[in-house]
C-alpha cells in the first residue's frame, strides 16, 4: 500500500506502509468479519497498487504467508501485469478485482496522454492471464481525446466483445485546473466550461473535443454504457462463466447490475425492480442453476436417466 502526494504540502514523494502494518491490519479485518458472521473486501486505493513490482511482490508473500488474505480490489497499470508472477501472487494473496486504466484502445490517444506504456495490443493476453487465475477486472476508457472521432464507443466495444467477462466503465476527457492537458486546451481556445469543477455535472464534456461534437461525445459514452450493460451483454457475460462455479457467475451478475448504476440511474425500488424485471432472464437462469446444482448433490452417482428440468 502507497500514498502518493503531488503538491506543495505533502511534497512529491512516494511513501509505503510497512507490510506488518498492512498484514495486521488485514487480519483485524478477517477476524471482525468472522466474529460478526459477515463478509469482508478491500479496496486498495492506490492510484497503482504495483507501481514498485518487487516491494509489492514482497507484501503479497507476506500476506499468503499470514493467511491474511481477504477478498480484494486494486488499480494496477496493465504493463505490470505482463508480470506472470505477480499475476500469480495477486490471486494467492485474495486479490478478485483489477482495476486498470487502458483509457484507450488508439495508441496515438495513449501518447498524447502520457500512456504509451499502455498497449493495446497486450490487452487481452493480460485479462485472460488474470481470468485464467479467477480475477477479473475493471477496465476503464475514456472518449473525446483528439483522435477520437464518431465510432470511437463501437470500435472499443468490439474489442471488449472478445475478452473475458468484466466490469467496463467509460468516461469523457476531463481537462483538471493546473495540468499540462487544461493549459493546452486554454491556449487553443477550446474549453467550454473553464471553471467546470465549480459546477460538477457527471458525464459532461468541459471543452469541445478536435474530431467530432460535444453532443457526439456524449453520444458515444452513453453508447458505451448501453452496450455494457444491456440486459443481453450481461446475460453473456454470466453465460461465458458457465465453466466456472456457480459462485462466479452470481458474481459478475450482481457486479454488472451495480456498475451500471453509475451512469443509469437505479436508487430508488421502482429503478430497482425494473433492472431486476429487465435482466429476470439470467436471474431465473442462476436460480435454476443453483436448484440444479444442489439436486445433483443429491442424486446418487449410480443414476443413468437425466433429471427433467423444473419448470416452475
Amino acid at each position: 500500500m502507497r500514498v502518493l502526494h503531488r503538491d506543495r504540502f505533502f511534497g512529491d514523494s512516494i511513501r509505503f506502509r510497512s507490510n506488518e502494518s498492512v498484514v495486521k491490519e488485514l487480519l483485524l479485518l478477517k477476524a471482525r468479519a468472522r466474529a460478526e458472521g459477515g463478509q469482508i473486501a478491500v479496496f486498495f486505493i492506490d492510484d497503482n497498487f504495483a507501481i514498485n513490482v518487487k516491494r509489492t511482490k514482497s507484501l503479497l508473500r507476506d500476506i499468503i504467508a499470514a493467511n491474511a488474505q481477504v477478498h480484494w480490489v486494486a488499480q494496477i497499470s496493465a504493463n505490470l501485469l505482463r508480470d506472470e508472477e505477480l499475476v500469480d501472487l495477486i490471486a494467492a494473496a485474495g486479490g478478485k478485482w483489477i482495476f486498470i486504466e487502458m483509457e484507450s484502445i488508439d495508441p496515438a490517444n495513449l501518447a498524447d496522454v502520457k500512456k504509451g506504456f499502455n498497449k493495446p495490443g497486450e490487452y487481452a493476453v493480460v485479462l485472460d492471464r488474470l481470468a485464467q487465475r479467477n480475477v477479473f477486472a475493471i477496465t476503464s476508457f475514456i472518449f473525446g481525446m483528439d483522435n477520437d472521432a464518431p465510432g470511437v464507443a463501437e470500435r472499443t466495444l468490439k474489442e471488449i466483445r472478445s475478452w473475458p467477462a468484466g466490469l467496463p466503465i467509460f468516461g469523457l476527457l476531463t481537462p483538471l485546473p493546473a495540468t499540462p492537458l487544461y493549459k493546452r486546451l486554454e491556449a487553443a481556445g477550446r474549453l467550454t466550461r473553464p471553471k467546470h469543477w465549480q459546477e460538477f455535472i457527471p458525464f459532461a464534456m468541459a471543452h469541445t473535443p478536435l474530431k467530432m461534437s460535444i453532443d457526439e461525445a456524449h453520444n458515444e459514452v452513453r453508447i458505451g454504457w448501453a452496450n455494457s450493460y444491456s440486459p443481453e451483454t450481461i446475460e453473456r457475460a454470466v453465460d461465458s462463466l458457465n465453466h466456472k462455479p456457480l459462485g462466479y457467475r452470481i458474481n459478475i451478475l450482481i457486479a454488472r447490475l451495480c456498475f451500471r448504476g453509475i451512469y443509469f440511474p437505479q436508487m430508488g425500488r421502482f429503478a430497482w425492480a425494473k433492472t431486476i424485471l429487465e435482466n429476470r432472464r439470467t436471474i431465473l437462469k442462476l436460480i435454476r442453476q443453483g436448484f440444479g446444482a444442489g439436486l445433483d448433490a443429491t442424486v446418487p452417482s449410480i443414476a443413468t436417466e437425466p433429471v427433467p428440468e423444473q419448470t416452475h
